[in-house]
Parts: C-alpha cells; sequence; structure tokens
C-alpha cells in the first residue's frame, strides 16, 4: 500500500525565523517601499505624512519597553532597600561590600577616597593646612609631660590648646579592666568571636604580620585565641557602630575629659606578644582627639611633626606603660609605634571630634 507523502512544510515560517533575519525582512520591506514612494513622486513631506503611523507605532513600543526597563528596575531596587533595613542583611551586606573593596585593591586602590571629606571637589571649600605660624606652638617642645591629677582646664590650657601631647599616668585607675588579673587576649578575642552582631564586622583598617590573607579579623583572632603563634602584633580599627559600642566595656570616659567631648566615633585596638622590631608601625588617624589607653604591658611610640613643622619642631618619643594614657591632637602630629616587647601587650586607642565646640 502505497503511503502517499504529505507536501514539506515551509523550513522556516515567519515566527520561526531569527530575530535578525526579521530585521533583515524589514529592512527590505521598507527599503522597497522607500523606492516605490520615490518612483511616484511623493514629496518628503507627504512621505512623513505616510509614515507617521508607522513612527508612532515604533515610538509607542519604545516607550513602552524604557518604561517596563525602568519599572523592574525600581522594583528591585525598592526590594534590595527593604531587605537593607533589616539588620542581619544590612550587616552581612555591608560586610560583603567592603570584602569586595579589598578585592579590587589590586585593580583599584579606593584607599585615598576613605580620607577624603568630600567625594566631588568643591571650589568654594578649601581643606586646612598647617602653615609656619601653627608650628610655633611645637618649636620649643623636647619632651613628653607625664601628669597626674590632671583637670580638664589645665589639659586644656597647658596642651590641648597647644598641641602639646601629654601622658596622664593615673588616667585609668578606676578603671574595672585595670583592676581585673586575669585580663588577656581572650577578653577581646572571645568579644569578637562570640558576639553575633561582630560576628560578620569587617574593620577598616587591620594590619598584621600573621597574613591571614584578607581583612578577615576572624582568622587572625582565632590564630591568636589557638595560642600556636608567636612574636606576632595586630592592630585594627572598629568603624561599624556594633564594633566601636562592644570595645567600649573596656575602656571608659576618662575622669579629666568633660562632658561635653563628644564619645569616641571610632577605636582601635593594638595587641601584641613578645613581637621584637625596629620598625614603627604607622596608624592612619582621622583628625581629632586621640588618646591611647595601654591596658596591658607597654608601647613605644614617636610623634612626627607634619610638614612644614617637621623643619622646625623635633620628634617626640615616649614609652607608655601599663595604666598609662598618651593624649594629643593630632592636627600637628602623626602617631607611629613599636608594640610592645612584653608577652602580654594591649592598648586601646580611641578618636573622637575635637574642634572649637568641644572646647
Amino acid at each position: 500500500m502505497s503511503t502517499q507523502k504529505s507536501a514539506p512544510k515551509p523550513q522556516k515560517k515567519t515566527k520561526e525565523m531569527e530575530y535578525e533575519e526579521k530585521l533583515k525582512l524589514l529592512d527590505a520591506e521598507l527599503m522597497s517601499f522607500y523606492q516605490y514612494c520615490k518612483q511616484a513622486g511623493f514629496t518628503p513631506a507627504e512621505m512623513d505624512i505616510i509614515c507617521a503611523p508607522l513612527v508612532a507605532s515604533l515610538r509607542k513600543h519604545f516607550l513602552k519597553k524604557v518604561a517596563k526597563i525602568v519599572s523592574s528596575i525600581v522594583i528591585v531596587a525598592a526590594v534590595l532597600y527593604g531587605f537593607l533595613q533589616i539588620d542581619v542583611v544590612n550587616n552581612h551586606a555591608s560586610a560583603l561590600g567592603r570584602l569586595l573593596l579589598i578585592k579590587l585593591l589590586p585593580v583599584w586602590d579606593w584607599t585615598y577616597l576613605f580620607y577624603e571629606s568630600c567625594l566631588v571637589t568643591n571650589p568654594f571649600y578649601g581643606d586646612y593646612s598647617l602653615t609656619e605660624e601653627d608650628c610655633i606652638s611645637c618649636e620649643t617642645l623636647d619632651a613628653i609631660d607625664r601628669v597626674g591629677g590632671v583637670s580638664y582646664e589645665q589639659l586644656l590650657d597647658n596642651y590641648l590648646s597647644r598641641d602639646a601631647p601629654l601622658i596622664v599616668v593615673d588616667a585609668m585607675d578606676s578603671w574595672p579592666v585595670m583592676n581585673t588579673d586575669d585580663f588577656w587576649f581572650d577578653n577581646i578575642t572571645q568579644l569578637y568571636l562570640q558576639d553575633e552582631k561582630l560576628a560578620d564586622t569587617v574593620p577598616c583598617i587591620l594590619t598584621t604580620n600573621l597574613r591571614p590573607g584578607s581583612s578577615d579579623l576572624h582568622v587572625v583572632l582565632q590564630r591568636i585565641h589557638s595560642l600556636k603563634v608567636e612574636k606576632w602584633f595586630v592592630h585594627w580599627q572598629n568603624c561599624d557602630i556594633h564594633a566601636v559600642k562592644a570595645l567600649r566595656k573596656f575602656y571608659q570616659r576618662p575622669y579629666f575629659l568633660a562632658s561635653s567631648v563628644s564619645p569616641a566615633h571610632f577605636n582601635w585596638v593594638l595587641m601584641s606578644s613578645d613581637y621584637n622590631t625596629k620598625v614603627y608601625k604607622k596608624v592612619e588617624l582621622d583628625s581629632g582627639l586621640i588618646m591611647l589607653a595601654q591596658l596591658r604591658g607597654s608601647t613605644a611610640f614617636r610623634l612626627t611633626p607634619m610638614n612644614p613643622c617637621n623643619s622646625s619642631c623635633p620628634m617626640l618619643l615616649g614609652d607608655l606603660q601599663e595604666g598609662e594614657m598618651l593624649v594629643f591632637t593630632n592636627f600637628l602630629w602623626a602617631f607611629e609605634y613599636f608594640p610592645g616587647r612584653n608577652l602580654d601587650n594591649v592598648a586601646i586607642l580611641t578618636e573622637t571630634v575635637w574642634d572649637e565646640a568641644s572646647k
């Protein structure tokens, strides 16, 4: 019984055409229509009238497409914004964003932007810079005074208003942490390792010889906590509000500071163990009132006058012993330190806004 073959179907129907082929077909038809109108003697004005429905339809389709894309972007942005209002999501997003920025460092060094007060230069605003006249306050300094029982008025009149650093020897006598014999690295490491809010915190600055491979503070603290490493140092800056507040349990407002002075906006941890080095470690500080509290061990430091005062003012060297606090404003001084050579060295540094209103 013979079978009758059905007529072959067209290989490609209009619905199955690829996008490029549709464009070619449409272009060919438009060119054919244009040639026909040209041969028929239509003027450009008449051709505009004839093509007006087609142009209006294309414009309407384009506007619908743009509106659809914009609506999708707005919806996605609104959803993301809603999720970021949740603390857990916000903390994770912040940590991931900082890690991404750290990964970008080999490709793009964005760190200079971190210290800029404005991302866009304002031609009507000029940053304050030191002048030769500012150097008068430090040209006769040859040592850092060590004082006790100082009042806020004495601190302000004799030191801070003159940009003269000082060491307060009794600043921490009443702090509970100074009267605890078992305070050690574990007190700080456990704070970060066990607090849920600090689980994903990423310090803005982290410097250490332990080479964690990234700015993962938890990796460093876990290695310190394991007691399997020797001769190490680490310092980091807390700029996340949860980390700043959490670290405040280890220090208090010094007795000599007026209540009108705002709390520290950032704080640092400086820790080391048997790290014998001759290379100073630089700490990049924001401008303001700086207080370095030595909780355990000791820290050797130097304060270097900034340009142009480095040519007329001397470099100041000092040693901070357990229970002592270094106080200075860093408008004029750059701070560097030697990690303590003792087995247990822990210090906390605070950065506080300091301007005429504070005084």
